[in-house]
């Protein structure tokens, strides 16, 4: 029980407790508190070192993405290219073969006209001589 006044035993208490307490603190909490402060900072410096990482990472991320944007754009830039020089190409090798087709049709036309020409010069020749074997024998006499 407390004594009031309090007798010399408590101020021997109270010294104890002062001197236990300077010795915990050097001995215990003292360097208890220096690990922990520096645990604290290590991790405080991994998490900004990772945050860092992390930030390197996106940026190169983005830097990624924007070089990809810009090859898939060129690819697309250079297939666009490549369709219409095909296209012309295609309308060129249309444009021949169409000519061409054209020159032949002309050719054969010509050749044909030129046949159809001898051919009905030829019947002239013998349709006078067939009319007069018709007549000759139709009539039974010579025209």
């Amino acid at each position: 029980m407390l004594k009031i006044p309090p007798d010399y035993t408590f101020l021997i208490q109270i010294g104890l407790f002062v001197v236990f307490w300077l010795a915990m603190k050097r001995l215990l909490f003292g360097p208890a508190l220096l690990v922990i402060g520096e645990r604290a900072a290590r991790s405080e410096g991994a998490i900004r070192q990772a945050q860092a990482m992390q930030a390197e990472a996106e940026r190169l991320r983005a830097a990624h993405a924007a070089a990809l944007e810009t090859v898939k754009a060129e690819a697309h830039r250079d297939m666009q290219i490549i369709v219409r020089e095909a296209e012309a190409e295609q309308q060129s090798i249309l444009a021949d073969a169409r000519s061409e087709a054209e020159r032949r049709l002309a050719d054969t036309r010509i050749r044909i006209a030129e046949e159809i020409a001898v051919a009905r010069q030829g019947l002239r020749v013998h349709v006078e001589e067939i009319a007069r074997e018709v007549v000759r024998k139709v009539l039974g006499r010579a025209a």
